[in-house]
């Protein structure tokens, strides 16, 4: 029992992050100090010792606890003096915001989407007087912006889940024996400039010539990714057909003993499957495992090709194939570099204790 005085309720663990947060991080002096007030409370400390600690009074140290108490972290907000009464309250603004989330045409209005002029008709025919201007602020202090829609495609494959536990159970152990290769091509490039961005003075930009012009055809990149070694193999090719991807796959077996199985991962290109591939793997110890349908993001070497696309073929005007060549290979040397790959290994590894102390915090908050 707790002794008779005025404390603060029993406060949840988030209610306390906030509070904590709040009492250093707040703009407003009062409400940072409303914050140490009630963190105070809640460590058992009287009002008097509170007033004291805080030089204030011992009124204002029971007023704010009561007000807590009641209302919650809403009585954090001061309630400044003055000037015109506030037009918006907190039940209106949340009625603004919940129009605002929803399709007009759900609520009978024929438009797609809201422009804050026609919101801002719209919630005067509902009773709720606000400006457009007033509208954008109260929207963005509540974390509603305008944003471009986005798109999503579902994977129509009836064998999905059976073939993603297949390629994430490579992923999260080597086989016995065997090596995890990951396979796709990107393109087609041609030789043209393409921009990119760069580090350089306000308003002056690198520029690059101002023509589209394709010299030489175009090229396709095919790569091998070894998933456990995290080593990329990747070279230009003039054409994707299942000639081109069988030399490739042939170079990779190269590289590898004929008794190391190779799992070889691929999309569902018909170039990737022909007859002669698949018989070619079966009696060279390579195992093909394809990838669902419209699951590209489950290749691993997809997200290599992010990183050749930004750092290689970006911000650049190559001259001919050889250069583009040459550059291709000095990042791919520079990737595969034994200290560059144990400074990922290390930033992964990293990235997964951060998110694993994130899931426990989350967990001990819901309980």
């Amino acid at each position: 029992m707790r002794p008779p005085e005025v404390f603060v309720r029993e406060l949840a663990p988030h209610e306390g992050q906030r509070l904590k947060r709040l009492s250093k991080q707040s703009k407003l002096a009062s409400t940072r100090q409303r914050a140490m007030i009630l963190l105070a409370s809640n460590t058992l400390m009287s009002a008097p010792e509170i007033a004291r600690m805080l030089l204030t009074d011992e009124s204002h140290v029971r007023k704010v606890i009561h007000d807590f108490n009641r209302h919650g972290f809403e009585s954090l907000r001061p309630r400044f003096r003055g000037g015109r009464p506030r037009r918006i309250q907190t039940d209106d603004e949340q009625r603004i915001v919940a129009v605002a989330g929803a399709r007009p045409d759900t609520l009978g209005v024929p438009f797609t989407r809201w422009s804050l002029s026609k919101l801002s008709r719209y919630l005067g025919g509902q009773g709720i007087a606000v400006s457009p201007a007033h509208l954008g602020r109260i929207l963005a202090r509540n974390g509603i912006s305008l944003q471009r829609t986005r798109s999503w495609k579902q994977s129509p494959d009836p064998e999905y889940a059976q073939k993603a536990a297949r390629i994430l159970a490579l992923y999260r152990q080597q086989p016995k024996n065997g090596v995890v290769i990951s396979f796709d091509e990107k393109g087609p490039e041609s030789l043209q400039p393409k921009h990119g961005r760069g580090w350089a003075r306000r308003g002056r930009p690198e520029r690059h010539r101002a023509t589209y012009t394709r010299r030489q055809g175009i090229r396709y990149l095919v790569g091998a990714l070894d998933v456990h070694a995290d080593y990329l193999r990747i070279r230009p090719r003039p054409h994707r057909n299942g000639a081109s991807t069988l030399a490739f796959m042939k170079m990779i077996r190269l590289a590898y003993p004929r008794k190391i199985r190779i799992y070889w991962i691929q999309d569902g290109l018909s170039s990737h499957w022909t007859p002669e591939i698949r018989a070619w793997a079966a009696v060279n110890n390579m195992e093909l495992v394809p990838t669902p349908t419209y699951a590209s993001y489950l290749n691993r070497i997809e997200n290599t090709f992010g990183a050749i696309e930004e750092f290689v073929c970006k911000n650049a005007d190559y001259l001919d194939w050889d250069a583009h060549g040459y550059a291709l290979a000095l990042h791919t040397r520079h990737r595969n570099s034994p200290d560059e790959r144990a400074r990922r290994k290390l930033e992964a590894a990293r990235r997964r204790e951060r998110r694993t102390a994130e899931t426990t915090t989350e967990l001990k908050l819901a309980a």
